[in-house]
């Protein structure tokens, strides 16, 4: 709500930002009522108790928010109330922030089609040419296995190109979804290519010139973006060319890279994600974190005890 101009969050916001579910449940038992804005943020979770709770009809098209992150769990809770995943261009949004083959696979299996016109942001894209402009490369070889087709423009074979390591000219043009920095450079792929665990064409892009904390979607840095999803492999390399491992994603309070891996261990949790080492690098490599044990994962809270003093 908003008063003399000042936003102010609700009881139930600020509940579901300390993931206090108890909290959260006596305030509604008290008389809160679930509010779409705290809704929004409880996709950001990995306990769905937090949507079973918030929950109101329509809210479910919030699913767009939850495929902002790697949660096959979360997703499968609005699947299970029947989201109409077309309506919503659910396939489009899971290939643009890069989501794993399970996630794109629960998606066809709830009847996305992967010849649907995107009706939004870059209206009329086809999932595939979609992948191949966001260099998802595991995405295009899965729809291509189901069927879709699409006439890939310049942009999208070029880009197709470095994902497939057969070039490192990045195209001139505009990011292909919001959430992105608006640039036409597309060095936002850099951290595309490293939370999807892409080793070989990171490096060669790094040996290309491209710079190593370029940002991607949200503000994140590709090591912020490869920690979040457990790629331990490209957490190394982004360390060893420098990456800054004190950045803080998005605001001045933001995670840090090693606050992405601790967080993305439970709320972003890729299925093939190797956390503990994730971790462990980082904290070998002095990265400051907001986090002290217990995290809830025993090998992290090793990682973040055993690793040397900066």
């Amino acid at each position: 709500m908003e008063g003399d101009g000042e936003y102010v969050r609700s009881a139930l916001y600020d509940a579901v930002e300390r993931r206090d579910l108890a909290l959260a449940r006596a305030l509604v038992e008290h008389g809160a009522t679930p509010d779409a804005d705290a809704f929004y943020h409880a996709c950001e979770q990995a306990d769905t108790g937090f949507l079973d709770l918030l929950h109101r009809p329509g809210f479910e098209r919030m699913v767009l928010h939850k495929l902002d992150f790697e949660d096959a769990g979360g997703l499968a809770w609005f699947l299970e109330r029947g989201v109409d995943v077309d309506e919503v261009c659910a396939l489009h949004h899971a290939i643009a922030r890069g989501r794993g083959v399970r996630v794109l696979s629960m998606l066809l299996a709830a009847g996305a089609d992967v010849n649907r016109p995107w009706d939004r942001w870059d209206t009329g894209r086809r999932p595939l040419a979609l992948a191949a402009r966001c260099g998802h490369l595991a995405a295009y070889d899965l729809l291509a296995a189901h069927g879709a087709t699409a006439a890939l423009d310049p942009v999208d074979e070029a880009v197709l190109a470095v994902a497939r390591g057969e070039s490192v000219r990045l195209p001139a043009a505009p990011p292909p979804a919001l959430g992105i920095p608006e640039d036409t450079g597309y060095g936002w792929i850099l951290g595309q290519f490293a939370l999807l665990g892409r080793t070989d064409v990171v490096r060669a892009l790094l040996d290309a010139g491209l710079p190593v904390d370029t940002r991607g979607w949200s503000g994140f840095t590709p090591l912020e973006q490869a920690a979040m999803h457990g790629r331990a492999e490209v957490v190394r390399l982004l360390i060893d060319r420098g990456a800054d491992l004190s950045d803080h994603a998005f605001a001045d309070d933001g995670p840090t890279p090693l606050d992405c891996a601790v967080w993305g261990a439970t709320h972003n949790r890729a299925d093939d994600g190797d956390y503990p080492a994730t971790v462990a690098a980082l904290a070998r490599a002095g990265a400051p974190t907001s986090f002290t044990p217990p995290t809830g994962h025993p090998a992290l809270d090793t990682a973040l005890t055993t690793a040397p003093p900066p």
